[in-house]
């Protein structure tokens, strides 16, 4: 070999060397440099490599392994409403309710806070709450109360009194509405159980939850007629964070309609299809029956379109690793919203409707969630030390629900010498400079670290976790 083909030879491996390391060095994300950055983010330990689902399912194993299979899935939500007190088959609710057992049902969900609360920046009176007291009615319940049955008919709310007001625990507070307790997305079926005295109000059961909701967002129909709606074996599910139904001009009850993420829809019939749906040809779009109310509040079906483009599937989706943590990422940046506000959701509806678009049954609250629900459950004692909690998590599948209290996530995994999990959350603290603890607003769908943020009392978020639960049949 020449002089000059040596130098060439050893110029081309070095330079290969250095292009190799450096390959290396971008494929590390902490090490690698943005192109664009709009801002400065204050959450330690997290760049935009993070932000994708595939980040974290590149070292998932088995990611597309079913976890359950639907025929599973189902013994599962079967076991979940035998032996979870908060879920409710309503297939199998009693008919009737004892007016004493209904009674104590109200007075347990429309108690009065006992701290102070405030409507548009005044403290609530006494007044106000003797107002709600006598709407809820209850001086007119039998002993026997005949159960009826309805679903509903657009996104709502179900409210701890019967009242649409946004009432809350700060003068200045806009964010957590203390009377909202959940929110309810079109076609869920419930049984009726109560009606306030001015009618607006009904006081029903949802399959995970018991609260007022709008009258006027429910349609009354039989058992029978509900569940054979809502049974039928062709559905669409909606897999993507939401959507709205196909504009149509004739009908506006169920024009642009939001349906989101697990909502499970019944798809029209064969015979049920015309070729010009109010002025619009099918084509492109899946058929839809949509529930409505009709002029006396009776049930009445429509049909509607859903764009084949829309984030939908037919049928559930399988339950996978790759599938949990692929549907948490649809959330992300989306705003956070106490129990249902600002047509979003919160920590634990976040976990459940994820869990939701792949057919199985959640609870609604986070403790409920984390302590009630079926699964393997995952403890972590307040006595464990931090090197314990870290062993536990170093065995955690990627997907598994994380709980402390009152609030739910998602375990993503580690990554170096951290780990990881996306959730819907309010706020964080990180150390400033001076290592004192600084809280910050998130109020959104993000992805955090367990041991670089912190609690208010000073604990790292690992340590104020108490349980991991793997939503599956033990």
């Amino acid at each position: 070999m020449t002089e000059r083909n040596h130098f060439r030879a050893v110029f081309l491996f070095i330079f290969l060397g250095i292009f190799l390391c450096c390959q290396s060095a971008f494929s590390q994300c902490a090490d690698r440099p943005e192109v664009f950055v709009q801002f400065d983010l204050n959450i330690p330990g997290v760049c935009d490599e993070m932000l994708f689902p595939d980040f974290w399912l590149k070292d998932v194993a088995n990611q597309d392994q079913v976890i359950m299979t639907p025929h599973e899935i189902e013994r599962y939500n079967r076991k979940g409403f035998a032996e979870c007190e908060v879920l409710k088959d309503l297939r199998n609710f009693p008919a009737a309710m004892s007016g004493d057992l209904l009674r104590q049902s109200i007075e347990k969900v429309s108690a009065r806070p006992q701290k102070k609360r405030y409507l548009q920046g005044q403290e609530v009176s006494e007044e106000y709450y003797v107002a709600l007291e006598s709407l809820m009615n209850l001086d007119q319940i039998k002993n026997l109360t005949q159960v009826k049955f309805g679903i509903t008919v657009k996104r709502t709310e179900m409210r701890a009194f019967p009242t649409a007001d946004r009432v809350f625990s700060e003068p200045d507070d806009f964010e957590s509405d203390m009377f909202i307790e959940t929110a309810l997305y079109p076609a869920e079926p419930l049984a009726v159980l109560h009606e306030s005295h001015d009618g607006k109000w009904l006081f029903a059961q949802a399959y995970n939850y018991r609260a007022w909701l709008p009258a006027a967002d429910v349609a009354f129909t039989s058992r029978n007629e509900l569940f054979d709606y809502l049974d039928t074996p062709n559905f669409l599910v909606v897999t993507g964070k939401g959507l709205f139904t196909g504009y149509n001009p004739k009908r506006p009850e169920i024009s642009e309609l939001q349906l989101d993420m697990g909502a499970r829809i019944p798809l029209a019939d064969r015979s049920e299809v015309s070729l010009d749906i109010d002025g619009q040809h099918p084509a492109g779009n899946y058929v839809v029956k949509l529930p409505t109310r009709g002029a006396t509040g009776q049930l009445v079906f429509q049909i509607g379109l859903i764009a084949r483009s829309e984030d939908v599937r037919y049928g559930y989706m399988p339950l996978t690793r790759k599938n949990i943590i692929t549907q948490a990422f649809k959330f992300l940046g989306q705003r956070y919203g106490w129990g249902g506000m600002f047509n979003t959701r919160d920590c634990s509806a976040f976990i459940m409707d994820i869990y939701r678009s792949m057919g199985v049954m959640l609870p609604r609250n986070s403790g409920e969630q984390g302590k009630m629900a079926v699964g393997v459950m995952h403890e972590l004692t307040k006595e464990m030390s931090l090197a314990e909690r870290k062993a536990i998590f170093d065995r955690l599948p990627a997907g598994t629900p994380i709980y402390m209290a009152g609030h739910a996530m998602l375990y993503l995994g580690r990554f170096k010498d951290d780990y990881y999990i996306i959730h819907d959350f309010a706020g964080f603290r990180v150390p400033d400079a001076e290592g004192k603890l600084v809280r910050s607003t998130a109020r959104c769908v993000f992805v955090t670290p367990l041991l670089e943020i912190f609690l208010s009392d000073g604990r790292k978020y690992m340590e104020g976790i108490y349980s991991a639960r793997e939503f599956v049949l033990p």
